[in-house]
């Protein structure tokens, strides 16, 4: 009986050995095929020209990790994953996170009125909330950061955008949930609020509680006395002005961060090094629906389905970029370019590849 038992545990061992080596073998089989295509898409980008930074993460390793390109023509540079970007909007998820960080040590509450901290603001900015500024749902007339006021924009800082709001020219009002506008002067706000309600700069406060914690070394903000640093990717590799213009608002964009620093962020924010899970729970929930624009969470696009993926995009003319985490399947993808629609074409591609690869 001993000897029929011991045969039997034996049968069944080899037998689960066999299949978690078909299922090891299927998997690197999964993988190798996606990074085939990958690493086919990239083979179109030139070494010589403004260039792309590509990490896809899944069950919480790297499983593609490439960088191409030049970062700044004038010296022959090229990128490599420790070359600093400017990220465009996906800055906001970021200052979403420090708000959440002090409501987590109740410094501040989401219900909160904005003109408790920013009292310069008139009176139609009474019935406006943190909530409301994190979850785009703030109608204001006329938009800073529109084509039409760019003019506005060249050096200008968030004091600008706050004088500028504070105009009796400009109407305001709170929107329904399911009347989301996406709003780049409400992030300008928020950073306003950290910097008041942490005692520090708004881009010293990013530094000591987000980068820091999360081991993002080459990430900053690009403040007013602040350029890009040597070495960081230039707009179309040649200069650190976008569309002829410098800009210092912060809170909406100005971050500058690699995939390097991504990758890092990305096992902070999972592991609850950040914010606690509860929180960002919160943060990945729909708040607010933007019709064409997409739904909204605090900080996040919110995508579909019972498990939707959370997201943030960035556009600064040349700079195209996308930080994706999908929960379903264990996936995160970060992709940062310089190129403008030439990178921002190969972008897209990644993304349709990666995401149909895994649906």
């Amino acid at each position: 009986m001993r000897k029929f038992t011991i045969q039997i545990f034996l049968f069944l061992f080899l037998n689960v050995i066999s299949f978690i080596s078909f299922a090891n073998n299927e998997s690197q089989n999964n993988k190798n095929s996606l990074v085939g295509k990958l690493n086919q898409i990239l083979s179109m980008q030139d070494e010589d020209k403004p260039g792309v930074s590509v990490l896809v993460k899944k069950d919480d390793g790297v499983i593609f990790k490439l960088s191409k390109g030049l970062a700044n023509k004038g010296d022959n540079l090229s990128i490599n994953s420790n070359t600093g970007f400017r990220i465009g909007s996906i800055s906001k998820p970021f200052t979403a996170l420090a708000i959440m960080q002090l409501v987590e040590q109740e410094k501040l509450y989401l219900d909160d009125h904005v003109t408790k901290y920013i009292r310069e603001l008139p009176t139609g900015w009474n019935d406006i909330t943190i909530k409301h500024l994190l979850s785009h749902r703030v109608y204001i007339s006329d938009d800073f950061f529109s084509d039409s006021n760019l003019n506005l924009a060249n050096l200008s800082t968030n004091q600008d955008v706050i004088k500028f709001i504070c105009s009796n020219k400009i109407k305001v009002k709170a929107q329904a949930f399911e009347s989301g506008i996406y709003c780049n002067s409400c992030y300008v706000l928020l950073a306003e609020v950290i910097a008041k309600v942490s005692g520090v700069s708004f881009s010293d406060y990013m530094s000591e509680n987000i980068f820091v914690p999360a081991n993002m070394k080459n990430s900053y903000i690009v403040e007013k006395g602040v350029t890009i640093k040597l070495g960081d990717a230039l707009n179309y590799a040649k200069t650190e002005s976008f569309f002829g213009i410098n800009q210092y608002t912060t809170g909406a964009m100005a971050q500058v961060s690699s995939i390097e620093d991504l990758n890092n962020f990305i096992v902070a924010l999972k592991e609850g090094q950040i914010i606690n899970q509860k929180s960002l729970s919160l943060m990945t929930k729909v708040h607010s629906d933007g019709g064409d624009d997409g739904t909204f969470g605090l900080g996040w696009t919110i995508g579909w389905g019972d498990e939707p993926f959370y997201s943030q995009g960035g556009s600064q003319d040349g700079y195209q970029t996308e930080l994706f985490f999908y929960p379903k399947h264990n996936l995160e993808i970060a992709i940062l370019t310089n190129g403008g629609d030439e990178t921002y074409k190969l972008q897209a591609k990644l993304m349709r590849t990666i995401i149909t690869h895994y649906n």
